[in-house]
């Protein structure tokens, strides 16, 4: 196959921003529903506050919220700026990913290999951004999410190891599974006996149970739980510092997603400081 040139490769990068934006949308519109046990599919986005739908032209990513300058064309109420922010954190996430996966037009001359698992993580972590949205807001971590992440993250990382493109397995994608469950309910076990009173609760585990699915019986999932640990520590302590009181309660949801995908991009990279010195 003849290798891309680089301009075929911008031209997929701009084309999963775009797709990423667009997904982010969607996104907004699951956190909005879901946890209110409302159909995501119908009826379609409305104005909250008038309630008359939104023009297809109006609610193009990112580029909609700036043409009606934050606010409905109706009735002329503002429109939050989390909107725009997901959209573009999702299109900045599957950004992210791409680079991560296909660093170079040279990686293309493959694209069963490149777009499989492109595909796949890609999805999987936009998954991981709904629960954050949804835990950011309601304190919850869905299982309609967290529960279908775990057979689908074996059976993709199955798919792969048949097709020979990833060294994960089935085997090593179901311990992965087992083992961050298993990490994390000793944990909260560990942190009642210690508080009395739940540390986490069981979304945090089937959460980090479909992040061991996707990422393997590797030390990655060991520097997710690690890596949520730490970010969400430094969150707590911001807040307290600027609020100047009691540590407030954070979700805990979206820094083991943080974690995730800080692993999935740099997991390598840390683990090779790391091993030269154990």
């Amino acid at each position: 196959m003849q290798a891309p040139t680089p301009t075929e490769w911008w031209t997929l990068f701009a084309f999963t921003v775009f797709v990423g934006a667009c997904v982010g949308s969607f996104l907004n519109v699951v956190a909005g529903r879901m946890p209110e046990g409302r159909s995501i599919s119908h009826p379609p986005s409305a104005c909250p506050h008038c309630k008359h739908p939104i023009r297809p032209w109006h609610n193009v990513p990112v580029l909609g919220w700036l043409v009606l300058r934050g606010k409905c064309k109706d009735c002329g109420e503002p429109i939050s700026v989390r909107y725009p922010l997901v959209e573009a954190g999702c299109a900045a996430l599957w950004a992210l990913i791409f680079v991560t996966i296909v660093p170079d037009p040279a990686a293309l001359t493959y694209p069963v290999e490149v777009l499989l698992p492109l595909l796949g993580y890609e999805a999987f972590f936009s998954a991981l951004l709904a629960i954050s949205l949804i835990d950011a807001d309601h304190f919850i971590v869905p299982d309609e999410i967290s529960l279908p992440l775990i057979p689908l993250g074996i059976a993709a990382l199955a798919m792969l190891h048949a097709a020979g493109i990833s060294e994960l397995s089935f085997v090593d994608a179901t311990f992965g599974a087992i083992a961050g469950a298993g990490v994390m309910l000793a944990i909260r076990w560990i942190g009642y006996l210690i508080f009395r009173r739940e540390a986490m609760g069981m979304g945090d585990v089937k959460l980090v149970a479909a992040i061991g699915a996707w990422m393997g019986l590797h030390p990655a999932i060991f520097l997710t739980i690690f890596g949520g640990s730490l970010i969400g520590a430094v969150a707590g302590i911001s807040v307290s510092l600027v609020r100047k009181g009691k540590p407030p309660m954070l979700p805990f949801g979206p820094y083991l997603c943080a974690g995730a995908l800080a692993a999935f991009v740099w997991g390598d990279q840390v683990m090779g400081m790391l091993l030269p010195t154990l």
